[in-house]
């Protein structure tokens, strides 16, 4: 497996960095952990995470066509689930399998608990849920913190002044 020093952060990068099945399945792993960690915190982080095109993985390797099935049928799964617009490329008949694929030896029970967007794809899997997204504003670091700080206390400070300019202007016109 390749060593990366930068976690993909859309579904995109995980198609690009991948070589094989099992380093798929490690960088959506990785992908997963950066979207739980709290960086996709709201809707439209998890749409700039999705909706981008991956690309296509049946050439690039062994069982590449279940990579393609499985990221489309997940990008699908998780928009649902977040109640936000599906990505255009979910839709490409590339992104299905002919044949059905099974995780592992529980077929019975995959046939009857994975999601829709899994199933009409040939995979049978249970997904990780990703979707936590939290209510109100979104995270903002604490340079981004600093900085929204600043410019207040800008605005409070030139707000003063004019208050101390009018007010110095009606003491030398005689009205105070």
């Amino acid at each position: 497996m390749k060593e990366f020093s930068k976690r993909p952060t859309t579904l995109k990068e995980v198609s690009a960095q991948c070589s094989s099945l099992e380093e798929f399945g490690l960088l959506v792993r990785d992908w997963v952990h950066h979207v739980l960690r709290g960086d996709v915190s709201n809707r439209p982080a998890l749409v700039q995470a999705t909706w981008e095109t991956p690309s296509i993985l049946r050439k690039r390797f062994h069982q590449g066509e279940v990579a393609d099935a499985y990221l489309a049928a997940y990008a699908e799964w998780i928009s649902d689930q977040a109640g936000i617009a599906r990505p255009r490329w979910v839709g490409q008949k590339d992104r299905c399998l002919s044949d059905p694929w099974f995780s592992d030896n529980a077929r019975a029970s995959l046939l009857v608990s994975t999601p829709a967007s899994f199933r009409q794809r040939g995979i049978f899997t249970i997904p990780e849920a990703v979707v936590r997204l939290r209510r109100g504003r979104p995270r903002v670091s604490a340079e981004q913190k600093r900085q929204k700080a600043r410019e207040r206390d800008r605005r409070y400070r030139n707000k003063i002044r004019e208050k101390l300019h009018k007010l110095k202007q009606l003491e030398d016109s005689g009205l105070l």
